[in-house]
């Protein structure tokens, strides 16, 4: 079988490059049903990048022999679940996404180059043709990522982020946690990693002496005597949850405007009811629910975990946690820093809590 995939595939790879184009497009969709997967694996492993530079009926689908594939994104506060939403997307099927890939980064160059009025970049016709380059290589990059997974008809990128535009008009699943939380769960994060990388700079040096007390006994190591108990860490995690919500809910309405279609997620509800909110993320997608497998602990996508593991990723996905951690100092801290927008996220009616 080994020699006959093997020349099977020789032969394959000489039609596609001696084919009239308009052949290939017609036989490649015919080809992909009837090979074996080990096959189709050394084909594919052949085909172009270059898929993901023409778009088709809008900027996030492309069509791939005859395939639709369309592109999305998943962001939201960090420690908010957006790996947990991940994880239930990628129970069905269709859904290959994967973080965290960071396109701001680019996108904050290319928003310069193409918006300072004596850059050359700025004039409308280049601007457009950057801004279409950017996205080009964003669903190269996507594409790139998931390839191997072609039953998957929706590629994704979670960034925990705020709602900006990626690609014109891809849809965005945005999922929001309550502040207090997510200080709670931020702090014991930042005692189990290895690297100083992931911590803000200002509390590099705090962390290194901190983290070795919590790695000597995380069992019993109390939060409050880390990062959680620390002015100056909470008011500015407490500032980046505000910042990141106060630009998700200002950019909404522009997005929707622009058609950005937005499906918002709030991880208290998936708590209180994940069935619904499954079904909502598959439908938001045009997919049905049925074919996706079922929630297990194996797969990470139940509801909280059965026992807390202070030095897993996964700790405790608890709500309400802060209940019986913080003290009125750091509410206080938290109410000056982010109480505003807790309000208008729905979290508290005012601030006598």
């Amino acid at each position: 079988m080994g020699q006959t995939a093997d020349q099977f595939t020789d032969l394959l790879r000489y039609a596609r490059n001696a084919s009239p184009k308009g052949l290939r497009a017609a036989v490649f969709p015919v080809v992909r049903r009837v090979l074996p997967a080990e096959i189709r694996a050394k084909v594919r492993r052949e085909w172009s990048i270059a898929n993901a530079d023409r778009w088709v009926d809008n900027r996030y689908t492309i069509s791939e022999y005859g395939v639709k594939r369309h592109f999305f994104f998943l962001c939201g506060c960090f420690k908010s679940g957006t790996h947990w939403v991940q994880n239930l997307l990628n129970l069905h099927p269709h859904i290959h996404v994967q973080g965290e890939y960071h396109f701001e980064v680019a996108k904050g160059g290319v928003d310069h180059l193409t918006n300072v009025y004596w850059f050359l970049g700025s004039r409308p016709d280049l601007r457009e043709a950057a801004i279409d380059g950017f996205e080009s290589m964003v669903r190269r990059v996507i594409y790139a990522g998931a390839r191997g997974q072609d039953a998957a008809l929706w590629l994704g990128d979670r960034t925990p982020n705020p709602l900006t535009t990626i690609i014109r008009g891809a849809p965005q699943i945005m999922i929001t946690r309550d502040v207090r939380d997510v200080l709670v769960s931020w702090s014991f994060h930042h005692l189990r990693v290895e690297s100083e990388l992931g911590i803000h700079p200002d509390f590099r040096e705090k962390w290194k002496g901190i983290a070795a007390r919590f790695q000597s006994d995380p069992d019993n190591f109390d939060p409050l005597d880390g990062f959680l108990g620390d002015e100056a860490w909470v008011r500015c995690h407490a500032r980046q949850w505000t910042q990141i919500w106060r630009a998700s809910r200002r950019a909404m309405p522009t997005l929707r405007e622009e058609g950005s279609r937005i499906l918002e997620l709030s991880y208290e509800r998936m708590h209180a009811d994940l069935p619904a909110e499954l079904d909502r993320m598959y439908r938001f997608l045009g997919l049905d629910p049925a074919l996706a497998a079922a929630p297990s602990a194996e797969t990470r996508t139940l509801p909280g975990f059965k026992k807390e593991d202070r030095r897993s990723f996964y700790r405790r996905g608890e709500v309400g946690e802060w209940k019986r951690v913080l003290p009125d100092r750091i509410r206080d801290i938290i109410k000056e820093e982010a109480g505003a927008e807790m309000i208008a996220a729905g979290y508290e009616k005012d601030l006598n809590w």
